[in-house]
């Protein structure tokens, strides 16, 4: 199995397919696992480069006091491209792998020709706008599960942000058991990495071309979250996906993979 050493971390990645290079980001506290569907579609006509972020599926756990921040996120991503001799590339973030892929672009963007944003969590906007929330806070995520284990805080989590049934079905899923063998220290960094990651003062100066994608039937956190990067990022497009809520929204649906190709493919400069 493919490691990599990036950051100091053991990182394990995969790559399919050939052409220009699509780096994808997955969402927290899962896995690379999340892009088995779309990969085939992507793979066509990129050469799809999909890892696991630190702390989470194959990849190294970092200790306890290691910083879990959106900047060390971000070195982990050089650390990789450097390691795979991969100058610029074009990245596809879903939920907290969108906040680790701006975060990136923010600190190289030289790197960085096209940016796909799926529903970033990004909580710290609320220091300077009035986003929705949904009344996640790390301090509360880590109160319970110091008082009660990881399975509780991720109840809490999930149930802020998705619908009962479908916070109740993650649980519950495949994913159940690399959910809950993740350390409760890399799931209050996630929510404390996002409560402080407010890049609204460098929004205006990133060049890339940027997609927001948004559930149609997401929570009010997330669609909030696309106003404010929509209105302040110079040169981005939006597209509502339709009956997606954030739990499906790497579904590969005709809109979503059409949206995906139309924007790859855009002959408009990427600088």
């Amino acid at each position: 199995m493919p490691f990599i050493k990036t950051n100091g971390i053991q990182t394990y990645y995969e790559v399919a397919g050939s052409g220009e290079p699509l780096v994808l980001l997955h969402n927290d506290a899962l896995g690379l696992d999340v892009w088995r569907r779309l990969i085939p579609h992507l793979a066509i006509n990129y050469r799809v480069i999909a890892y696991d972020r630190r702390g989470h599926g194959q990849s190294e756990i970092p200790p306890r006091e290691a910083p879990y921040t959106v900047e060390v996120l971000a070195e982990d991503l050089r650390g990789l491209l450097d390691g795979l001799e991969i100058p610029e590339a074009d990245f596809f973030g879903c939920s907290g792998g969108a906040i680790a892929a701006l975060g990136f672009a923010l600190a190289y963007p030289e790197r960085v020709r096209r940016l796909i944003l799926a529903e970033p969590p990004m909580l710290g906007l609320r220091q300077e706008h009035p986003i929705d929330t949904a009344g996640l806070r790390g301090e509360t995520i880590a109160r319970i599960m110091r008082e009660r284990d990881v399975a509780a805080g991720l109840d809490y989590w999930f149930r802020c942000v998705l619908p009962p049934a479908r916070a109740q079905a993650l649980l519950r899923s495949r994913y159940r058991s690399l959910l809950l063998s993740r350390p409760p220290w890399i799931i209050e960094g996630i929510v404390r990495s996002a409560e402080a990651f407010n890049p609204t003062a460098r929004l205006a100066a990133l060049r890339q071309p940027v997609l927001l994608l948004v559930g149609q039937m997401t929570h009010r956190h997330f669609s909030s979250v696309i106003d404010v990067l929509a209105s302040h990022l110079p040169r981005v497009r939006r597209l509502a996906l339709p009956g997606a809520d954030h739990s499906t929204l790497l579904e590969p649906s005709e809109a979503l993979l059409s949206a995906v190709r139309t924007f790859l493919a855009a002959d408009d400069p990427p600088h």
